[in-house]
């Protein structure tokens, strides 16, 4: 229809909301993905769509490894201890490894401290070493809780434990911390729900019909059944958006029903591309 051309036309030109895309970019799946196109996917108002927009932070690869350089600089007496050894957090094939490729990017000459995150590994650590794992992101805290359960007997009572993330939510690292561990955590960047988790009840970007437009789009794409850890975030590194982020915008490609009519969705930022 017209109207909605001359609105798009608005939003996007006259409200400048093209600029966005310059943000958007720097995530490595976005490519050609029209800010349009998601917006009639999604029949939001353009409005929602500004405050989504504004909202979305993306960490780029220098962003990332800044503050990896961060993390070093901060607790360089403990980087630099011929006792100390670093390896990922969580399975192999998640983030973690990602993170510490980056780290080695950073310092080529830390080779030595990198060890494989195995029990086989782990348990063979010497005597009062300390144990540096990285991770890109705390999100809820239940898989990082769940994982420090599971590698903690592989630890000798003597070993320093320390879990080193580059992001964070304020609750999922007071889970963390609250749990009784050895571990020792610190992250570099920590989102609120007061400025970070758009549909929680204190946060005041989004009105309470946008959040429960949101709400209902995230149950018809399957969010809410699949996701357990969703937590609505408009965050994403460069690379991947982690479960947390909010849902309409990684979910792509998939089938849903709108008014007994097959779709498939349409995600701004897609986790697989």
């Amino acid at each position: 229809m017209l109207i909605d051309k001359i609105l798009d036309f608005y939003w996007y030109h006259i409200r400048n909301l093209k600029r966005h895309e310059r943000k958007l970019i720097k995530y490595q799946g976005f490519g050609d993905r029209s800010i349009i196109k998601f917006k009639h996917e999604s029949e939001l108002d353009w409005s929602t769509i500004s405050k989504i927009l504004d909202s979305i932070k993306i960490l780029d690869g220098l962003e990332l490894r800044n503050h990896i350089r961060t993390i070093y600089s901060e607790n360089k007496e403990l980087f630099d201890h011929p006792d100390t050894y670093v390896t990922h957090f969580g399975p192999i094939g998640k983030s973690g490894a990602f993170v510490v490729n980056q780290f080695l990017r950073c310092f080529p000459g830390k080779q030595r401290m990198i060890i494989a995150n195995s029990n086989s590994e782990l348990s063979k650590l010497p005597e009062n070493a300390s144990i540096i794992f990285l991770d890109d992101f705390i999100g809820t805290g239940k898989q990082g809780l769940d994982y420090i359960k599971q590698v903690s007997p592989s630890l000798n009572s003597s070993i320093k434990p320390y879990l080193f993330a580059i992001c964070g939510t304020r609750e999922g690292i007071e889970l963390i911390d609250g749990y009784r561990s050895n571990f020792k955590i610190k992250t570099q960047v920590i989102l609120s729900k007061e400025t970070d988790h758009l549909l929680d009840p204190s946060n005041k970007i989004l009105n309470e019909n946008e959040k429960k437009k949101i709400v209902e789009l995230n149950q018809i794409i399957g969010i809410v059944d699949k996701n357990k850890y969703h937590l609505g975030l408009p965050f994403a590194f460069y690379y991947s958006a982690p479960d947390n982020a909010l849902g309409i915008l990684w979910s792509d490609n998939t089938k849903y029903k709108n008014k007994n009519i097959e779709k498939r969705w349409y995600g701004l930022i897609p986790r697989e591309y």
